[in-house]
């Protein structure tokens, strides 16, 4: 088994966060998701490891019964010492070959302006369609609902099981990231994260909160029916709830979910802080790369917060 101790060294050297990051941090991310374990690209010299780029499993499934397992992609970083020497071509080729070997469709990768189209241009990439982040409209609402901060105790007490007695499902067209509560216990077992699950009659929805220029505000990180619906929720109601619990008028949510209408003022890329584009890469011809879109992709299913 490779030493994460290694890899928290690097990554603690590119990125420097405060607090650095732990070995068990890495174990939770790269080897306990019910999905399958990380498959890592690795440069590494002697015994120090000089890049780094980890392929989370997710799962897709599409409106024509297909499932898709892509790789999201984490952890990018070449060492300072490695840089300007191909260390980053040799990484992210490393982690083809290893998502190749444990049987993943290809990579989603989620990536900054700089970056994306670096692996456009340079490595054969496609660019999907920037998913929006919006200023969602809070309407009143009303109906049977639940509030839980996440805790060890709420994640062991078997409530998801209990609400989410099955796997979400695609929507009509496209693919969509699909939770079970299985997946969904794992996921919120983040270190350094603080999250609300919301409990609807309907949905299921996480949260949490961040500020910005001194303002609170409530972030939507995700939808999950608790059972197939009837057509699409209308989102007003969801953002009040969040919003009540986090004391704040000012709900923002990332991305689509086929299951729900979002309304609100859409933030222009230039007023945002790290404007995300999202980025594939197919492993074989059997996934068709050019024709994959997302119908249901938001913060919660990649590590924004």
């Amino acid at each position: 088994m490779t030493d994460l101790g290694t890899t928290a060294d690097l990554l603690n050297d590119v990125f420097s966060p405060d607090p650095p990051i732990q070995a068990d941090e890495l174990d939770w991310y790269y080897e306990q998701n019910p999905e399958g374990r990380a498959a890592v690209g690795r440069v590494t010299e002697g015994d120090r490891q000089l890049g780094n780029y980890a392929l989370v499993p997710l799962r897709f499934d599409g409106a024509d019964g297909s499932v898709v397992r892509l790789g999201l992609g984490v952890d990018l970083a070449v060492h300072p010492d490695a840089r300007g020497t191909g260390a980053f071509r040799r990484t992210v080729e490393d982690s083809y070959a290893e998502g190749r070997s444990a049987g993943l469709d290809g990579i989603l990768g989620i990536a900054n302006l700089e970056s994306a189209p670096r692996m456009v241009a340079t490595m054969g990439w496609r660019q999907l369609d920037p998913l929006p982040l919006r200023l969602l409209f809070a309407t009143p609402w009303s109906g049977r609902h639940e509030h839980h901060a996440v805790t060890g105790g709420f994640l062991s007490s078997g409530r998801l099981d209990e609400w989410l007695p099955q796997r979400s499902g695609p929507g009509d067209s496209g693919h969509a990231a699909t939770w079970s509560a299985e997946q969904l216990r794992w996921r919120l077992g983040r270190h350094r994260a603080d999250y609300v699950v919301h409990v609807l009659d309907d949905v299921v929805l996480v949260s949490t909160r961040t500020r910005m220029a001194g303002v609170r505000f409530a972030v939507l990180l995700k939808v999950i029916p608790r059972r197939p619906l009837e057509g699409p929720l209308q989102g007003g109601p969801l953002a009040a709830a969040v919003g009540e619990v986090h004391r704040t008028p000012f709900v923002v949510h990332w991305g689509h979910n086929h299951d729900v209408r979002f309304r609100g003022v859409s933030i222009p890329r230039r007023f945002m802080p790290s404007p995300l584009e999202v980025v594939l890469f197919g492993f074989h011809d059997g996934f068709d790369a050019s024709a994959f879109e997302l119908s249901s992709f938001e913060f919660l299913d990649f590590d924004a917060f």
